[in-house]
């Protein structure tokens, strides 16, 4: 079984900022790129993602979102309920902001407060472990 790829999203209420990294990689991200937080901006996620998983042969993505209210339930929702990625097994976690800023402090005292940072701390901690439950929606 290949590696999951571990995808950290730092949500925002124009654009989105991804980062995904491997299992392989310390810090060294394998993709980076920011989105609209918008239907065009989630479906080019999609594809970007699909993109990565051909190339790679992923058969597990683990994304992670901050609780930011309506941007990131409606982001983990798609994502959940909506998006293909060519893959069986797709899980969504959304984590309290409070675990990610502890988590990035704990590692790193002097990191930048950014969005391409943000990011990766966010896919840091799914590569990381210790995970909540998955994100689910019933609707």
């Amino acid at each position: 079984m290949t590696s999951p790829l571990f995808v950290g999203i730092d949500v925002g209420s124009e654009s989105n900022v991804v980062c995904c990294l491997t299992r392989d990689e310390e810090k060294r991200p394998l993709s980076r790129f920011s989105i609209t937080n918008n239907r065009p901006g989630i479906l080019e996620l999609q594809e970007r993602i699909s993109k990565l998983v051909q190339k790679h042969g992923f058969e597990q993505i683990l994304f992670g979102l901050e609780h930011t209210g309506c941007y990131s339930t409606h982001a983990a929702m798609y994502i959940h309920r909506h998006l293909n990625f060519g893959v069986q097994n797709k899980n969504v976690y959304v984590f309290n902001p409070s675990l990610i800023k502890e988590f990035k402090k704990a590692h790193y005292l002097d990191a930048p407060k950014n969005d391409r940072v943000d990011a990766w701390f966010i896919a840091a901690k799914l590569r990381a472990g210790h995970l909540p439950h998955p994100f689910r929606h019933s609707g």
